[in-house]
């Protein structure tokens, strides 16, 4: 659904299938341009009874055969369909089309796309599971409610969670509000039939497909019978898609690997994004990222956002004679160095961007909120997680050490021989054949030297039998 490559060979196989039952235009399959479809979509709505809830008269030939090219080639192909049908509320402000994408959310459907690949080459048996860890307000969840959105209206049977921290910002008007209005925006001739939609809760489709909300705040199952634990997210279900938010503040989040994960197949139609901001060490979001970058989680695999992936959202007009502080530049050389790993270009950070974070910055320090800037508008995942405990040193001192750190030159261990050697007798086996190696040594250079003195060959050492040492005996060079 992701991967141009992917993409090209499922069309394949579903191409040879609609042109054998004569469904398609002449020629095949079709890539409509976006102006074509949305006039197309716009002269279908004229037909559209909304009360009846069905056509006022049956498709063209025409017709027929466009609303069969657009199914096979939106159910292939995700970019295909959101640049066309998908529409979104652009910042509590207005309807438009997602597309095009923000870089920070390009960033992310490029990652779910490499992985997707690498799973198709390799045949890998399990689907898409991400932890997404980005700054705020960088359009991960709105491209993450498209791609449920998107699976459950072209797929059958697909189930599917969303859960936030806690109830309003799962529902309507949180996460669930996004997604229903993806399937509000979907053209009827493409939608499947809903059987019921209840707000903040539940839709189902007649395609047997269906999305259920919950929360991390969820009681379910926890204090029912005496001494249960409080929290049974996902529990006695199946899921083949989920979209768990804002992590770090879970009431239990240990919950999404007790009850929720077991049940997420391992198919390749599988589709899991755990996605937050950070908020201190040594938590369950911290522990659940440093596993998947290790290599050490066998499903997931972690996607990292910086603050400045998206040029059009942090930055100010930079005023005339501005000069960056010390503090400045050496983040930009730090995101010139590390951004490449995160962003898969070539990274500069244009002035504008470092003008507004320069002023933030120094507004956070002036607060003692340096940690929490840091922490959501971070530019690596160290950055991210600060410690959510107060230091001896401030966050900005520790932060300038760390930029002025110079590389590792090297590595030294001191401590007594006795906590080096656990075995006793091994330290003093040792001793006694480095002693004897260094008698060998200085008998040899003995000879050499009379060898030479003599002009003779070079000589034959042989290695006499030495007495024992005691501990604490040595021979000098």
């Amino acid at each position: 659904m992701y991967h141009p490559q992917v993409i090209a060979r499922r069309l394949q196989q579903v191409a040879r299938n609609l042109e054998a039952a004569d469904a398609l235009p002449a020629g095949g399959l079709q890539r409509y341009p976006v102006a074509h479809c949305h006039e197309v979509k716009a002269w279908l709505d004229k037909i559209w009874d909304p009360d009846a809830r069905q056509a006022t008269r049956p498709l063209t030939r025409d017709e027929e055969q466009f609303v069969a090219n657009e199914h096979a080639l939106t159910k292939i192909d995700y970019r295909y369909a959101a640049e066309r049908y998908i529409w979104i509320n652009y910042e509590g402000q207005a309807l438009r089309p997602l597309y095009p994408l923000w870089e920070s959310q390009t960033l992310m459907l490029e990652a779910l796309a490499r992985q997707e690949l690498a799973h198709w080459e390799t045949r890998h048996p399990d689907g898409l599971l991400a932890n997404i860890l980005k700054g705020r307000q960088l359009g991960a969840s709105t491209l993450v409610q498209s791609l449920l959105a998107h699976r459950c209206l072209t797929h059958q049977h697909v189930r599917t969670l969303i859960a936030s921290d806690v109830p309003q910002n799962s529902g309507s008007e949180g996460l669930f509000g996004m997604l229903e209005l993806v399937v509000d925006q979907w053209p009827w001739w493409l939608k499947p039939a809903e059987r019921f939609h209840t707000k903040n809760r539940h839709i189902m489709w007649t395609n047997g497909s269906r999305v259920i909300v919950e929360s991390g705040k969820s009681m379910k199952g926890g204090l029912q019978e005496e001494g249960g634990e409080k929290g049974q997210l996902g529990r006695s279900k199946t899921y083949s898609a989920a979209h768990l938010s804002e992590i770090t503040t879970w009431e239990r989040p240990e919950q999404i690997n007790s009850s929720l994960l077991p049940a997420i197949p391992a198919t390749a139609r599988t589709l899991c994004i755990r996605e937050s901001t950070a908020m201190g060490r040594n938590n369950y979001w911290h522990q659940e990222w440093n596993l998947a970058q290790a290599g050490e989680d066998p499903r997931f695999f972690n996607i990292f956002i910086p603050w400045y992936a998206e040029q059009s959202k942090y930055w100010l007009p930079t005023p005339a004679g501005w000069i960056p502080a010390d503090d400045t530049l050496s983040f930009a050389r730090r995101a010139e160095q590390e951004g490449p790993k995160y962003m898969h270009r070539p990274v500069s950070v244009r002035k504008e961007q470092l003008y507004w974070y320069e002023l933030n910055r120094r507004a956070a320090i002036k607060r003692d909120e340096l940690y929490k800037f840091l922490s959501e508008y971070p530019a690596e995942p160290e950055e991210a997680f600060q410690n959510s405990g107060r230091s001896i040193f401030s966050i900005e001192t520790l932060t300038r050490v760390q930029q002025q750190a110079r590389p590792l030159a090297d590595l030294l261990l001191v401590a007594p021989r006795s906590e080096l050697l656990a075995d006793k007798e091994a330290s003093l086996s040792e001793y006694r054949e480095s002693q004897d190696q260094i008698r060998l040594d200085v008998a040899t250079r003995q000879a050499r030297a009379a060898a030479r003195v003599l002009g003779e060959g070079t000589p034959q050492v042989v290695r006499e039998e030495t007495p024992t040492l005691t501990e604490g005996e040595e021979v000098g060079r």
